[in-house]
């Protein structure tokens, strides 16, 4: 949590906003479906886009937490991402 809360500081000090991690879903030939994962100022947004191909690029889906409810949510989905995102997070942070 104070991870996510210093980088929302530095988006609003910044405008601009943070990549907590990427991580591709599915990939066909030269087509990708990827999870994006950013801070914004106040909430973490997850976006599901395919691009690629003969594909033109299209979100699935979006979801959007705010800091609380993304920090829980990243420990239940996967180990991995939740240490993805914490690593990313330190070397933004310093």
């Amino acid at each position: 949590m104070d991870k996510l809360r210093e980088a929302s500081l530095m988006v609003s000090k910044r405008g601009k906003p943070v990549v907590l991690y990427r991580n591709i879903i599915e990939e066909i030939g030269t087509a990708v479906q990827e999870e994006v994962g950013v801070v914004n100022e106040k909430y973490v947004v997850i976006d599901v886009f395919t691009y690629g191909g003969y594909l033109p690029a299209s979100f699935q889906q979006q979801y959007v937490f705010t800091l609380y409810d993304f920090s829980m949510w990243i420990i239940r989905r996967s180990r991995e991402l939740f240490f993805r995102c914490i690593n990313n997070l330190e070397d933004i942070l310093g």
